[in-house]
Formats: C-alpha cells, sequence, structure tokens
C-alpha cells in the first residue's frame, strides 16, 4: 500500500474540512473553512486554496499526496467528477472534481457525503454489509454490500430520504417529494410541523414536548419514530446487512430515533432465529466523509 497520504475533504452546507490521511487511516492537518455556496467557480476556488495548504505541508513533513478524495453533500456523478444537485450548496450541474483536478494537478474521486461515510463505518466496524442511515436536517443513507460500496449508475443510491412512506398526506420534503421518509422524519420537515402546531423550529425541544406528554409533539415524533422503525425493516428486507449505524443530529443525538431503529431489527423482521442486525451509534464522526473519501480515492489509485 502506498505511504503517501491521500488529500481529504468533505464538503457540507456549513463547513468545508480538509485533511491529509495516512494508509492507516490517521489523520493530520485538519483545515476547516465556511463553505462558499451558490458558485461552482467559488467552491473550486476554495478547495483548491485549501488543497494547496495541504500539500505544501505534506511535501514538508515527507511525501506528498497523489490523489484527492473529495465527500459533497449532493447528487453525484462519481464517473465524471460532477455534482448533479447539491440543493444545500446552491449547485446544480457542477464540474467539480474536472476543475479541482485541474487546480490541484491531482486526479479527484468525487463521491456523496453519506456513502463515503457508509465505507468509513464498514471499516470502522469491520464488517463488509453494512447500512449507515444518516438522519439530520435530512435523510440520507449508504449501503457497503459484501465490502463494497454500492453507488449506482449515476453516483445516486441509497438516496433513502425519498423512499415513499405515507404518500398523499399532504407532507413533502425540501425536493417536493410527496409522503417520502425524509417528509416524517428529516429534522427541516419536523421543524416545520412543529412551527404549524405552535412549537418551537427545534427537533430536540420536540421531543422534550413529547416526553412531557404534549399531544402534538408526540404524535409528530410518534410518526418520525414509526418512519425510522419501517425505514429500517425494509432496509434489512433488502439489503441483509449485518450493522446498521446511525449518525446525524437527530440519529446520533434523540434516543428514540436509535431505539426505533433497534425496535425494528431486533429480532430479525425475517426470521426470529437469525441474528439480529447490530444498531450503532456511528462510531467516526465528523471524519466519517473525509476517512470514506481518503480509503475510496487510495482504492481508485490502485493501493485500496
Amino acid at each position: 500500500m502506498s505511504a503517501a497520504p491521500v488529500l481529504a475533504y468533505d464538503v457540507g452546507g456549513t463547513h468545508l474540512r480538509s485533511v491529509l490521511v495516512d494508509a492507516e487511516g490517521r489523520i493530520a492537518g485538519r483545515r476547516v473553512r465556511p463553505t462558499p455556496r451558490g458558485s461552482c467557480e467559488a467552491l473550486v476556488d476554495a478547495l483548491a486554496e485549501e488543497g494547496r495548504a495541504q500539500l505544501a505541508a505534506a511535501r514538508a513533513g515527507g511525501e506528498a499526496p497523489r490523489i484527492a478524495g473529495l465527500a459533497i453533500a449532493g447528487f453525484t456523478d462519481t464517473e465524471r467528477g460532477l455534482i448533479h444537485l447539491a440543493p444545500n450548496l446552491g449547485l446544480r450541474d457542477a464540474d467539480v472534481g474536472p476543475r479541482l483536478r485541474a487546480a490541484l494537478g491531482l486526479p479527484v474521486r468525487l463521491v456523496n457525503d453519506v456513502n463515503a461515510a457508509a465505507v468509513a463505518e464498514a471499516r470502522a466496524f469491520g464488517v463488509r454489509d453494512l447500512v449507515a442511515i444518516f438522519v439530520g436536517t435530512g435523510v440520507g443513507g449508504g449501503f457497503v454490500c459484501g465490502g463494497a460500496l454500492l453507488e449506482g449508475r449515476h453516483g445516486m443510491a441509497a438516496e433513502i430520504g425519498h423512499a415513499s412512506f405515507r404518500p398523499g398526506v399532504g407532507l413533502r420534503c425540501g425536493a417536493g417529494h410527496d409522503g417520502c421518509f425524509e417528509a416524517f422524519l428529516g429534522g427541516a420537515c419536523l421543524g416545520q410541523r412543529a412551527l404549524a402546531a405552535g412549537l418551537p423550529d427545534d427537533p430536540g425541544a420536540l421531543w422534550v414536548a413529547a416526553r412531557g406528554g404534549h399531544a402534538a409533539a408526540r404524535a409528530i415524533t410518534g410518526d418520525a419514530e414509526h418512519a425510522m422503525g419501517a425505514l429500517c425493516r425494509l432496509l434489512v428486507t433488502l439489503l441483509d446487512p449485518e450493522v446498521i449505524s446511525v449518525a446525524g443530529g437527530l440519529g446520533s443525538r434523540v434516543p428514540e430515533i436509535l431505539q426505533a431503529a433497534q425496535a425494528a431489527c431486533d429480532p430479525h423482521p425475517l426470521a426470529p432465529e437469525i441474528a439480529a442486525v447490530r444498531v450503532v451509534r456511528a462510531a467516526t464522526g465528523d471524519d466519517a466523509g473525509m476517512l470514506g473519501a481518503a480509503w475510496l480515492a487510495r482504492a481508485a489509485e490502485g493501493n485500496g
């Protein structure tokens, strides 16, 4: 395996993070800055500036990266390095990968951020079949099956938040899908329902109110917990994972969400005699996207 580190990025709606990741998965040189929104040029300029600083530090300390891994929140075309749509970044049909490659003189492996996180989580737990579920402002997923990341033809596999849950009930997610899982479980949609019920736009406060017996809060959080359980049962039935890793502000911090997931998987939804699927809090935290992007980039370089 190459001793050269990988330059890895994680681009979210708020922060752009960059690090160097060595062959053992150790991280060095953390850098964080606000994410430019609404402009491919501004985003690539920021990525290139961070990348040059990381490359200079790597050269000063030893061997420099020969490839970059870029985890980004959005629908990605991994083959061409394009972002089809990134609502939280205000981007559509953005050729971020080719532009960054030209700016840095390095190959760039582009990947959806939750897909990258799924890779990192599978490696952290030492399993070959894992489902990652991100429950935050929205709901995202990543599938590792037989040790390989399942990305789909357009890099858009595992968009589980937009799968249909209760169509026709009048609840829509930010992307306009009717009755999808995100409409019942995503933090932004929960906030809208809370405001309509006269409650604060704060999912954490929503569960506090529900625990205190507030009827409207209990109805909203009950829907969310039901959606989480139904989503986990569906994913276990389709993919037969060993582990379901739950991350995100709601997924990792609201115990009822994790409990709903575990209840849906224990006993095993298909057969009680089968070992229950392990439901766990994500192990790699905010580093997940960068670690996964680095591993995928190293594999693309032929050193995975």
